[in-house]
């Protein structure tokens, strides 16, 4: 579905006045592991997520896992006991559900991830008076992006592109049978929106509304610039090959050799890390690059980043709707990042930053060069940053994702 076909949706009143007392059920890739106590492994970052749901939703919510017994890699995991849990946890096997279906579909709107276990879970609940909504973040291009990345070249990548391609025909199949449609940025917004008969574009981030810079703060922020004229840049995120971290290095050695005063922190932890250290020693760039490390995203992150940081460097590869995008742009913070199928589209919306051709430090390095000399013109892309961003905090963009799915229970309960 083409942007341009796209209003950008207000911010919608708190909660619909007679939601349906439809049931919820949110199926969910992480395993299902109980001990003997009968206590669930979760993530907490998870469980936070599914409060906000029950918080807001009139009816039950429930969580369906597949039986595991290894833990999923998240370091935030940690035995619950279920009487600590605002929504009931519940084993499923998902192709026996999409296969025959159950109890469960019955006056029950799911939110599922496309998985090829649940392929047909959308015709059994029209059979059994459910309703599927279909939640998307990558695209076929970006999960081909991402393989080549994991695998490399050679028979190991033939053979997952193959399966991906085969798979995106049913998963297609599968969004155009399903009720509704949420798209987590604006890739699959624009590659499967018209698919689906009620598509909802969101941007899934980690902030609420008093995290956002304000103007004084962007106001402050390049009048310290047009004073110290040494530009303040900062990238954030996981340190490994498909975030494009090894691009970093030689964009400031690029920098450095066109004489720009600068300053680059670049904050997270990873696989790259060890690389990116010995790469700034060889290089001598220890008074122009920094790593931080894991910074606490409320104490420390959001606060740097809307009172000191000047412009964000995102050399992202592939085009997964990372919460770093809308997260850097509600602190008033432009970005000069690669043209991947995220940023692109985002760009467009928010016109908070600048595109790059994919995959050139070089490109990079002219767009930074550029603005640092055009104090007016960052300012600018930092005020459309925050415009934009302000409109899609977590707050509304969760709202507007419950309100959707609540408006879809109502209309199923005018067709019964």
């Amino acid at each position: 579905m083409p942007l341009q076909r796209y209003a950008m949706p207000e911010a919608p009143t708190p909660r619909a006045a007679a939601a349906p007392a439809w049931r919820l059920v949110v199926l969910s890739s992480l395993p299902g592991i109980r001990s003997a106590e009968g206590h669930w492994l979760l993530p907490a970052k998870f469980v936070n997520g599914m409060k906000q749901y029950v918080e807001r939703w009139t009816g039950t919510v429930v969580v369906g896992l597949q039986a595991g017994h290894e833990p999923s890699g998240d370091l935030d995991n940690r035995q619950w006991n279920p009487s600590e849990l605002p929504f009931e946890v519940r084993i499923v096997d998902f192709r026996e559900l999409a296969g025959n279906g159950g109890p469960l579909l019955r006056r029950s709107i799911l939110l599922v991830t496309p998985n090829h276990l649940l392929y047909g879970l959308g015709q059994r609940c029209r059979e059994q008076g459910g309703l599927l909504v279909a939640n998307t973040e990558l695209t076929l291009t970006t999960q081909l992006q991402i393989a080549r990345s994991v695998h490399g070249w050679g028979l190991s990548l033939l053979k997952t592109r193959l399966w991906l391609l085969l798979n995106h025909r049913r998963a297609l199949a599968e969004i155009r049978s399903a009720q509704g449609l949420q798209c987590n940025g604006t890739p699959t917004f624009e590659a499967f929106g018209r698919h689906n008969p009620t598509p909802l574009l969101y941007f899934d981030n980690r902030v609420a509304s008093e995290l956002c810079a304000t103007p004084k703060e962007i106001e402050a922020r390049c009048e310290a610039l047009s004073r110290r004229r040494r530009l303040r840049l900062m990238y954030s995120g996981r340190l490994h090959p498909i975030k494009g971290v090894d691009h970093l290095v030689p964009l400031a050695r690029r920098l450095r050799d066109r004489n720009i005063d600068f300053e680059l922190r670049i904050a997270g932890d990873g696989p790259l890390r060890a690389t990116l250290e010995a790469q700034i020693a060889q290089h001598s760039l220890h008074e122009q690059v920094r790593l931080l490390g894991t910074l606490d995203f409320h104490d420390q992150l959001m606060p740097m980043l809307r009172q000191e940081i000047d412009l964000f460097v995102c050399p992202h590869l592939q085009g997964d709707p990372s919460c770093t995008y809308l997260e850097t742009l509600c602190a008033g913070v432009p970005i000069v990042g690669y043209a991947n199928e995220a940023w692109r589209g985002l760009q467009r919306l928010s016109s908070a930053g600048r595109v790059c051709a994919l995959g050139r430090p070089g490109a990079l390095a002219d767009e930074i060069e550029g603005l640092s000399t055009n104090l007016d013109a960052l300012k600018a892309l930092a005020m459309s940053a925050r415009e934009f961003a302000i409109q899609h905090v977590f707050e509304v963009e969760f709202e507007r994702r419950i309100v959707h799915l609540q408006r879809l229970c109502e209309a199923a309960e005018l067709r019964t």
